[in-house]
């Protein structure tokens, strides 16, 4: 029945235009993480290792997503949950003998497929960016690999909360405001001591950053707490799992 209901979802994305909004926000973010290539002071240090040009490139785009991911998500499950309040597709998939909660797991598969390649795409272009502006010797793979694990499973964890807020919530510009405080929300976790960034899931964003800022300008690699990110991680999905079963008991829609 799953594979069934993720085919559906899969017709839906297509109609949602799920994978142009996607790439149009990869595109955007590689933007506005790329734009300081173009500088002087950046280009000055392209050739010299000690300046980290990649290490900093990475930190724009660890501001970058955090400003774009939050929002990134909440549109996503927003659109593909509420063509089902639209045109009365929780009552159809019951009759059809699936759950609201089966649909809810059908949509974070597939558009939890849409955000790993949105994340593969932002840092591929990113670092093809970076080469073709002239940057002389090879990116730290490694360190862009850890943001990029790490950026997909706070996605993964934030679909979940917004699948089952849209599915809960007939009116959707609940769920987008609730991006757009979580998008402020990381921004600001980034600016503040580490402790914020645990208070919130959004701050999350902010806790994956590879990187920080020491005495003033000189990087430094950064790692998020492993117990918490663990905790995070495994408590979100449980929580979508439980929602999803409650969706599935209740009688009627989800509502």
């Amino acid at each position: 029945m799953i594979r069934t209901a993720v085919g559906l979802e899969v017709r839906k994305t297509r109609r949602m235009r799920v994978w142009a909004l996607c790439l149009v926000m990869a595109v955007a973010v590689v933007v506005l993480a790329g734009l300081s290539l173009g500088s002087e002071t950046a280009r000055a240090g392209f050739a010299d290792p000690d300046a980290r040009p990649w290490e900093r490139l990475l930190l724009n785009h660890v501001m970058v997503a955090a400003m774009t991911s939050p929002i990134l998500v909440a549109v996503l499950a927003g659109r593909q949950v509420d063509i089902e309040h639209q045109g009365q597709g929780w009552t159809l998939a019951r009759t059809a003998g699936m759950g609201p909660g089966l649909l809810c797991r059908a949509k974070a598969l597939v558009l939890g497929t849409a955000l790993v390649s949105t994340v593969v795409a932002q840092c591929a272009l990113l670092i093809l960016a970076g080469t073709v502006a002239g940057i002389e010797f090879a990116p730290p793979l490694l360190l862009w690999g850890r943001y990029a694990l790490c950026l997909t499973a706070v996605n993964l964890a934030l679909l979940g909360l917004h699948l089952w807020l849209a599915a809960r919530v007939d009116n959707q510009l609940v769920g987008l405001g609730v991006g757009l405080l979580g998008a402020f929300y990381a921004v600001f976790s980034l600016l503040m001591p580490s402790w914020v960034a645990y208070a919130l899931p959004w701050g999350y964003y902010a806790a994956i950053s590879p990187l920080r800022m020491e005495g003033g300008d000189r990087l430094v690699e950064s790692h998020p707490d492993p117990v918490l990110f663990a905790l995070f991680l495994g408590g979100a999905t449980v929580l979508f799992l439980v929602a999803c079963r409650r969706l599935d008991r209740a009688e009627g829609g989800p509502a």
